[in-house]
């Protein structure tokens, strides 16, 4: 076989949509591309500058492809994953619902490739743990990592289609003087910011914040302390995390900055005499995690602050499953030189 055989769910949603961008990017070798959804409906997407048509999800041949992946929520995934991984595909899962299955491994490549083994259903993290454990792990691996605490501020992509669409038309309102109207978040997220992202649950934790806690833990393979505060900014593109951690090691602001800077996937924003910071901005449509404000805690000896930004479309979503599809090319008999 000479190149990837593959299908995208939800291709017409943002993840969907990202998928074909980074796949573009990177000039992967793709043999065969299926776009699909629930219903077709005459939509089309477009991919090299083809018009590739969106089929039905129900009739779909799975023996077409090698690998898919799911972007269109956990419904889809419970439904239709067995059904592919049945006719020998390889499902690479970007919804919650097999992320905490024991049987299911989640992988971020940088971190934890190595729990993919031979299973045929791999699930992509959270958008915002991705870029959290990619800062991490390195830290941990050299210095340890006692406790972590992080704030998320967390773009309106990250909800979908539809809360872009609402930022848009709410700062319209808001400029013209208009009532706002809110449809997808229960206040206006125009020029405000809601101190929640998803349902509250468990201690009153959000669904978003038990994914970071939870999920980190997992792919960093151990009990992490970690405690989380999702928060939602009027902001199109890129999540950005206040992190604070405690390390069992001691370190120096020169070994921190150095092993991040070495660390896959992270590019250092940190220049305070310059002002130099990350920011979403920045971070739209990159695939780097960048990582600045560096700094050593005033009251602990081995607390550290940093501040992580990444594109919760491309890093958080499409370029992580896109990574662990790269990462089990030899599947297919494909070698990375493939890339064209």
């Amino acid at each position: 076989m000479s190149g990837y055989r593959i299908a995208i769910v939800g291709a017409t949603g943002l993840v969907g949509q990202t998928l074909l961008k980074v796949l573009e990017d990177k000039a992967l070798r793709v043999d065969a591309l299926v776009a699909l959804a629930r219903e077709g409906g005459g939509r089309s997407v477009t991919f090299h500058g083809r018009s590739i048509p969106v089929e039905p999800l129900e009739e779909m041949d799975w023996t077409r492809v090698d690998v898919a992946f799911f972007a269109a929520g956990n419904a889809v995934s419970e439904a239709y994953a067995p059904r592919a991984m049945e006719q020998g595909v390889t499902v690479i899962d970007k919804s919650s619902r097999f992320r905490m299955d024991d049987r299911v491994p989640l992988v971020v490549p940088e971190v934890n490739r190595e729990a993919i083994g031979d299973s045929r259903l791999i699930a992509s993290p959270n958008c915002s743990t991705i870029q959290l454990v990619i800062a991490l792990a390195p830290l941990e691996w050299r210095f340890g990592i006692d406790r972590v605490v992080v704030s998320t501020y967390q773009a309106v992509s990250g909800t979908g289609r539809e809360a872009v669409e609402e930022l848009e038309h709410e700062v319209q309102q808001a400029v013209a003087g208009q009532a706002v109207t809110p449809q997808v978040y229960p206040v206006p997220i125009a020029h405000n910011v809601l101190a929640f992202c998803d349902n509250f649950g468990e201690a009153d934790y959000t669904g978003e914040e038990w994914k970071l806690m939870r999920e980190s833990a997992k792919i960093l393979g151990r009990d992490l302390k970690l405690s989380a505060t999702a928060v939602r900014v009027p902001v199109y593109v890129g999540h950005a995390e206040s992190v604070y951690l405690e390390t069992q090691e001691p370190w120096s602001i020169e070994a921190v900055r150095e092993t991040l800077a070495t660390a896959p996937s992270v590019r250092l924003v940190d220049d305070p005499s310059r002002g130099l910071v990350p920011t979403p901005l920045d971070a739209a449509g990159h695939d780097d995690v960048l990582v600045g404000r560096i700094r050593r805690d005033p009251h602990h000896p081995r607390g550290l602050h940093l501040f992580v930004v990444a594109d919760n479309l491309r890093r958080g979503a499409a370029t992580n499953a896109i990574d662990i599809m790269r990462t089990l090319s030899s599947r297919w008999g494909i070698e990375e030189g493939d890339d064209q």
